[in-house]
């Protein structure tokens, strides 16, 4: 079975999670695993591709990869490879909402589903720690201006 860890807060480039990141490389049980960041809650944000690679590459010393389902098309069958050869799948923050709709498009959940049950590390800060659980609350109506 897979493992769950969900950081409440901080920010990933101010490393102000970093024991937490520490304690997910060292949870996943492997010398230099295989680090997958899922930024579509940030809409593929380049610069957060950057810190999460300078953190779980450089400083913790996985390999790392990235999922984009926004700036590329990729197929069924990558995302599914990508998920599915990951130790540990990071889920970055943002909106809640548009990531949870284009996951299901893609069917990124289903994919996520079968690498927990595999036992991988899955984790995230904001709507990457929101989006491993059935119900919570999001603050997505800030992205798109709606009141409701």
């Amino acid at each position: 079975m897979g493992k769950i860890v969900a950081i409440g807060g901080g920010e990933l480039r101010l490393n102000e999670t970093l024991e937490m990141d520490r304690f997910i490389v060292d949870f996943s049980g492997k010398d230099k695993p295989k680090a997958l960041f899922i930024p579509t809650a940030s809409s593929d944000r380049e610069e957060y591709i950057e810190v999460f690679e300078n953190v779980y590459g450089n400083t913790l010393g996985c390999k790392t990869d990235v999922l984009k389902l926004i700036e590329e098309k990729t197929s069924a069958s990558a995302i599914e490879e990508k998920i599915l050869s990951a130790d540990i799948i990071y889920v970055g923050g943002g909106n809640t909402a548009m990531m949870i709709d284009l996951w299901g498009k893609n069917k990124v959940d289903l994919y996520l589903k079968k690498a927990y049950e595999n036992g991988t590390v899955l984790s995230g800060l904001s709507a990457g720690a929101i989006c491993w659980f059935k119900f919570g609350h999001s603050d997505s109506n800030r992205f798109t201006g709606d009141k409701a």
